[in-house]
């Protein structure tokens, strides 16, 4: 694939959006405009017991509370780990006293260059959430066998949760008493 040079025409906080011409094989250009993204981390962090530490979040998006894992775009320069350990902190109240990268995956790569990193958190010890202004949250444990109720239901449809959590459970089924 040939480099394409493109034009932003939105630069906000979080990502920017840039126009593109591309050369389709036939000759024809095409316009395509594609979301920049810095990545963005997602931790899934289970408690000594084996719940797991969730959040419902007011997204404006869809004028809806959703329930997701702790999630957070990286910062310039900033390591996937680090960014995860902040990130639960942050949202969830919690530290991991081990960290563990599941795997990574992109989000919607048909308009956007978006990825996402996983992670595990175990060993989790309380402390102060750190909220950003305008951040909703409210904090939830859940067992596995009720997630995946919620899964085959439709009731938990927040895509990179879902996605994340699918990567968790094929990387951990049948290892450290996760039931599979």
């Amino acid at each position: 694939m040939q480099e394409h040079q493109g034009r932003v025409v939105h630069q906000g906080p979080v990502f920017s959006v840039e126009t593109l011409h591309v050369e389709e094989p036939g000759g024809d250009s095409v316009r395509k405009d594609i979301v920049r993204h810095p990545g963005a981390v997602l931790v899934i962090a289970v408690t000594e017991d084996g719940r797991l530490v969730m959040v419902r979040n007011f997204r404006v998006s869809i004028d809806r509370w959703l329930l997701e894992f702790c999630a957070g775009k990286l910062e310039a320069g900033e390591p996937p780990e680090q960014a995860a350990r902040r990130e639960l902190i942050e949202e969830c109240g919690r530290e991991a006293g081990s960290m563990r990268l599941v795997g990574s995956f992109l989000t919607s790569p048909g308009f956007c260059d978006e990825r996402i990193h996983v992670f595990e958190a175990r060993d989790l010890v309380d402390t102060p959430q750190r909220l950003e202004p305008g951040e909703h949250i409210e904090v939830v444990e859940i067992g596995i066998p009720e997630l995946e109720a919620q899964v085959r239901s439709g009731e938990f449809d927040d895509g990179k949760s879902i996605a994340a959590f699918t990567l968790w459970r094929m990387g951990l089924a049948g290892k450290e008493g996760i039931p599979r």
